[in-house]
């Protein structure tokens, strides 16, 4: 029985998800640093002059690796996600992983009630540009 375990392989998917900063996956910091080499930390209880990713940031995952963090307010009555920073890790992204990100922002937009992203700014503006242009 215990061979059957074994020889299961297991496969990560290679879409792109928004994380709230509670998931589970999240909430044991030196984990996060020990297995994925990603330090994270819930800004909101930072003061405002010392935060580096915004007040709220949500880590974005790719497989086994996190690719960003956005900081994100979602306006509903006007219908707007507005993304007051986008990070990107200092990590190299295909093509086919900038249009995952891009699927997952239009899925959180959409569960967010919102019809529109707007981007006020980012560590990589080319990379911005890129994503502004695919959402377009």
């Amino acid at each position: 029985m215990l061979s059957e375990y074994k020889s299961k392989k297991i496969s990560l998917s290679t879409d792109a998800f928004i994380l709230s900063p509670f998931d589970v996956l999240n909430v044991y910091r030196h984990r996060l640093r020990d297995f994925f080499n990603f330090d994270y930390q819930v800004e909101c209880f930072v003061p405002k002059p010392r935060r580096k990713y915004g007040y709220f940031s949500l880590p974005i995952l790719i497989g086994d690796t996190f690719v960003a963090r956005m900081d994100s307010k979602a306006n509903r009555k006007q219908g707007i996600l507005t993304i007051h920073n986008i990070h990107f890790e200092p990590i190299p992204l295909t093509k086919p992983m900038v249009f995952k990100i891009c699927d997952a922002l239009k899925s959180f937009a959409t569960f967010n009630q919102c019809d529109e992203i707007a981007f006020e700014k980012s560590n990589d503006n080319a990379l911005l540009k890129t994503i502004r242009h695919a959402l377009s």
